[in-house]
């Protein structure tokens, strides 16, 4: 879970290597550094700091202005903790060599066993280094760029794991790059070719963008050159143009990201569906994402992605009575193929690295929900519906969960159309009820502002809350509490309220906070609150009644995907917890946006 760029050219390098680590802290910052070449023969001077950008920054000496060629790498641990030793660049036993390196390898105990019975001087934890051993190990002593491609190219083969390298050694103009099972960008502008883990990354002035292939190379020198596994030299990949990465890196009045990205939920749901209604009616949509209608779906995601994929499946289930199945993508191999499945992959980043192992699992159909149409996921699947939220920097997912809500619920009622099980007055009504959601969106986020202020500062304190509802709103539950353990770092239980007798109600006393999300008819809630009343906890009742303790607006009668607008209320709630106990919102702890390993 990292963030590296790369740079070579005429200009300096440091400033748009820090700009793009900058832009790229959201996938992670417990440490960050950069190696820069001299020149004239000598080694590459590194430069690294535990915590974020500024502390780097603060320690750089004046002539790390002047190098032209340099790499960055900002960092969540994997390896080590989280030590300025650990942190990338790592170097080779001569110090010749510096890489760095997103991604993780799975056989690393072995290498290091085989490294230091070969005499390498392994300093660090950290698995990367490993592959600077190796890379200097297939070195001449006085190498060209032609020779360092065909060293990195022999030290990774053989390797088991997922890597996204940028490599410098001495004495040699360029960096190399290598990928496989991590992304990796390569773009050019007037006086310098640059590389980074994706487009925030990349300088502004880069225009367009070439994705580094699966198990390729390349090198930033005079100009980009390409290579496949075995460093022979290929044709370069087709190029996409950038545009709008300015502005998503700027959070206008806001007072961070995550607040503006909650506020543009609504814009975000209209979007959307003016791209989605009036495609459902006897599957065309799916007609036109080249899909068969299939027997049974399965959804595999992980964390909030999940979330949404279980009021995906809930939608199949009861407007089309097609079998489906929700996988969390770690747990894959529980999965039992079946003939006719339709596999719908969640993923915002599109990086994911437990979804993508668990795709290679099945050889059904592939539709993938992502808010990133040029990610791995989107290349690996047969089709793609873009969430069309823009880039997300708030690392707890906000926009991103609505959006996959709505695709989702669009595509299943597609599937329930097109079986002939969904009647069009049925579905008429249904896409009515969606067509007023991104109105509900924003009057749900003006109701729930002020009394989430106030909820937060009665509870800000509480060690912990439960979080339960019954049917179609129990996984906004689960995604209310999610939110407040991701930027609150509270013990938070989630479950269906009929389950809280058998073990969770045991953990309520005197003002333990229940968070109840509105679930219609509010009668089948009625006892689970009575329970916890009884027991001294206080209730915070998120709805649309007059007894709601954080308000939204929900429609007359409760649609299949249940109260979509409650998530605007508690992703408001827990971020106002979040202020009060003064963490930072866009970065919590432990967390990144791009779970990039397994």
């Amino acid at each position: 879970m990292c963030g590296i760029v790369a740079h070579h050219g005429t200009r300096p390098a440091l400033p748009v290597l820090l700009d793009g680590l900058g832009r790229l802290e959201y996938r992670g910052y417990d440490s960050v550094g950069i190696a820069l070449d001299p020149g004239g023969g000598a080694s590459p001077h590194v430069h690294r700091s535990a915590g974020r950008l500024p502390a780097l920054v603060a320690a750089l000496p004046p002539e790390a202005d002047e190098p032209t060629t340099g790499i960055g790498h900002t960092r969540w641990a994997t390896h080590g903790p989280p030590v300025p030793a650990n942190a990338h660049p790592h170097r080779d036993c001569t110090g010749r060599v510096a890489l760095v390196h997103n991604g993780t390898l799975s056989d690393a105990n072995r290498l290091r066993a085989e490294l230091a019975a070969q005499g390498h001087l392994v300093a660090t934890e950290v698995d990367s280094e490993l592959v600077a051993h190796r890379i200097e190990d297939a070195l001449p002593l006085v190498p060209a760029l032609a020779d360092v491609v065909a060293a990195v190219a022999a030290a990774v083969r053989g390797l088991r794991g997922a890597w996204a390298l940028a490599v410098l050694v001495a004495g040699v103009d360029g960096v190399v790059l290598a990928r496989r099972g991590s992304p990796l960008l390569v773009g050019s502008a007037p006086g310098r070719r640059m590389a980074a883990s994706d487009e925030l990354g990349l300088d502004p002035a880069v225009t367009e963008a070439r994705e580094l292939p699966e198990g390729h190379l390349a090198a930033l020198g005079d100009e980009v050159t390409w290579f496949d596994a075995d460093a022979r030299p290929v044709p370069a990949p087709l190029p996409w143009p950038l545009a709008g990465r300015a502005a998503t890196a700027d959070r206008g009045d806001a007072p961070d990201f995550t607040a503006k990205e909650i506020d543009e939920q609504p814009a975000a749901a209209r979007r959307l569906l003016d791209g989605l209604l009036g495609r459902l009616a006897d599957g065309r949509l799916l007609t036109d994402l080249g899909l068969a209608r299939p027997d049974r779906v399965r959804l595999v995601a992980c964390g909030t992605s999940r979330h949404a994929a279980e009021v995906v499946a809930r939608v199949l289930a009861v407007e089309g009575g097609v079998p489906s199945r929700v996988v969390t993508a770690s747990e894959a191999d529980l999965a039992v193929p079946e003939p006719g499945t339709l596999t719908m992959a969640l993923s915002q980043s599109g990086e994911t690295a437990d979804v993508l192992a668990a795709l290679d699992r099945w050889d059904d159909p592939v539709l993938a929900l992502t808010n990133a149409p040029r990610s791995s996921l989107a290349r690996r699947a047969d089709a793609v519906l873009g969430l069309g939220c823009g880039p997300e920097i708030g690392v707890a997912a906000t926009k991103t969960f609505t959006a996959q809500v709505i695709a989702g619920v669009a595509v299943a009622l597609a599937i329930a159309s097109a079986s002939g099980r969904l009647a069009p007055a049925r579905l008429a009504a249904l896409e009515q009820v969606l067509d007023g959601l991104p109105a509900r969106l924003a009057a749900s986020a003006a109701l729930a502002a002020a009394p989430a202020a106030a909820l937060a500062d009665e509870l800000a304190d509480r060690p912990g809350a439960v979080f339960v509802s019954r049917g179609a709103g129990v996984p906004y539950a689960q995604e209310g509490a999610l939110k407040l353990e991701e930027l609150a770092y509270r013990w938070v239980e989630a479950l269906p309220a009929g389950e809280l007798k058998h073990g969770p109600i045991a953990l309520l006393g005197p003002g333990t906070p229940v968070v109840v999300v509105g679930a219609e008819p509010r009668e089948r809630l009625a006892v689970g609150i009575a329970e916890v009343t009884a027991r001294g906890a206080r209730t915070v009742l998120v709805g649309s009644g007059e007894d709601a303790d954080l308000p939204v607006c929900l429609p007359a009668e409760e649609p299949p995907w249940g109260p979509l607008e409650a998530a605007v209320a508690l992703q408001l709630f827990a971020r106002e917890v979040t202020v009060r106990l003064g963490h930072e919102v866009d970065r919590p702890r432990n967390l990144a946006k791009s779970v990039t390993v397994e």
